[in-house]
């Protein structure tokens, strides 16, 4: 006969001290190493911030410090250019490295890195619209694209650029296309500004960009090839293979042997089956990046310049003006004297700060010989 449940002997089950204390010290020392983490994550923010508002609270030296830098790489291009007999091809001249070149010494505390684009290593998208050959080939050869949508695109953009509003086959205007949508808006009937322009263009904004308006694979691939701000000739020093293979098959040459032989990496004439005047083998425009930093926090100067070493003497009559202003103002600092024995051999087209720039294209002569980085 079984007892009652109520007359079983009660059992009960106590941890052993020494393992109670354990998992205490265990669960301790859990929460001192997530606090450690927090307090760890809280100072590196904390520094993070303090260094980005010492940027800003400090903008006579930093900006001066940069401004200096772009100073130091424009004078080491001018002065290499000098020895060239006022020529710029390529940055195996000398220029590539301009703070070695000038033997500058960096503060401590601070990193600088100063990059140089050559600009003109693309085919220019608003002039390659007047003809439409060349834009022809690169969207059939290159993009791959048909017959029709060709065509489509190259009149949708021709329509978009040109001055009136006459609609070209298969292109568009504002009156049948653009101002019937929502919001509407007219066609640019000038320049592209920008190479995301493209995104307002019909067809256009469907093979480069997704339905959100982002750039799309096809879009990054067409910024390394084509460019808005030059309208001049390629320079083949700094053309990538598809730029070349383009010019190539419209200019009726052959760019597989083009730096084949070279006493320079670089050219310095364009070879007699290569008379064109889509191509040149001298540098035109050149995009100047200065990024400077101080722990985790970066500024950065961009500017787009064009050499002008060419020039001997200054106009006075431009000197110390600025865009709409009268022949008759008065420059704002130093004399007109002053200002015409300055001579300064680059203009300065664009200057943007804390702008960091685009990658640059891989220019094809880098496949083609042996350049040491």
């Amino acid at each position: 006969m079984k007892a009652p449940l109520h007359c079983l002997p009660s059992t009960s089950y106590s941890a052993p001290k020494g393992r109670q204390r354990g998992s205490v010290l265990a669960a301790v020392l859990g929460i001192i190493l997530i606090l450690s983490f927090m307090i760890t994550r809280f100072l590196e923010e904390a520094m993070e911030g303090l260094e980005y508002r010492a940027i800003f609270n400090e903008p006579p030296e930093v900006r001066s410090f940069a401004y200096s830098m772009l100073e130091v790489t424009l004078a080491s291009i001018h002065e290499v250019a000098l020895i060239d007999e006022n020529k710029l091809y390529a940055p195996e001249q000398g220029w590539k490295d301009p703070i070695s070149y000038a033997g500058i010494q960096i503060p401590n505390g601070w990193e600088v890195q100063i990059e140089i684009q050559d600009e003109g290593g693309k085919l220019p998208l608003n002039s390659l619209n007047q003809e439409g050959d060349l834009l022809i080939r690169l969207l059939e050869d290159i993009f791959e694209f048909d017959y029709g949508t060709t065509r489509e695109l190259v009149s949708t953009l021709q329509d978009w650029i040109d001055e009136n509003d006459t609609h070209l086959l298969n292109g568009a205007e504002s009156d049948d296309e653009y101002l019937r949508r929502n919001p509407p808006y007219k066609a640019a009937n000038a320049p592209l500004q920008s190479l995301e322009e493209l995104r307002y263009l019909k067809i256009w904004e469907d093979e480069f960009f997704e339905e959100n308006g982002e750039p799309n694979e096809l879009f990054f691939k067409l910024s390394g090839l084509v460019t808005v701000i030059h309208e001049g000739p390629v320079n083949l020093n700094a053309a990538p293979e598809q730029v070349l293979e383009v010019l190539a098959l419209q200019d009726g040459w052959q760019h597989d042997y083009l730096f084949d032989g070279l006493d320079e990496p670089y050219l310095t004439k364009a070879p007699e089956s290569v008379q064109s005047e889509n191509a040149s083998v001298e540098v035109g425009l050149l995009r100047v990046t200065v990024t400077l930093k101080r722990g985790e926090v970066p500024y950065a100067i961009s500017a787009l310049v064009e050499p002008n070493f060419s020039s001997g003497e200054s106009d006075s009559s431009t000197v110390g003006r600025s865009p709409g202003s009268d022949s008759d103002d008065t420059a704002k600092t130093g004399v007109l004297s002053e200002q015409d024995a300055i001579q300064f051999p680059f203009r300065i087209l664009q200057l943007n700060e804390y702008s960091l720039g685009k990658p640059a294209a891989v220019a094809a002569r880098y496949s083609a010989v042996d350049i040491d980085e």
